[in-house]
């Protein structure tokens, strides 16, 4: 997994509001192949914990497939969110 310097400061803005230490990627089967969701839960025993650009985040050991996705920063007439790029879509 990549984290974009702008999905950082985006996600350091929003851990320090919420104070979180980082995030968690998780997914579930998905039509087209895991589904990926981040949350700001602890990470549990088996999760494997990385430093990504800045970030904590805890990768469920269960997962395959987050070398390909890229976390990153999303404007749009909506507002600024983030984005994972690489993951399945096709649903």
């Amino acid at each position: 997994m990549k984290i974009t310097d702008g999905a950082k400061e985006l996600l350091e803005n929003f851990l320090n509001e919420k104070g979180a230490g980082g995030i968690r990627l998780t997914s579930v089967a998905g039509c087209c192949g895991p589904q990926f969701t981040i949350s700001l839960d602890e990470p549990i025993e088996s999760d494997t914990v990385s430093t990504i650009n800045g970030i904590k985040v805890a990768i469920d050991s269960q997962m395959t497939g987050t070398d390909d996705i890229t976390l990153d920063k999303e404007e749009s007439p909506e507002g600024v969110g983030l984005v994972l790029l690489g993951a399945s879509n096709c649903c």
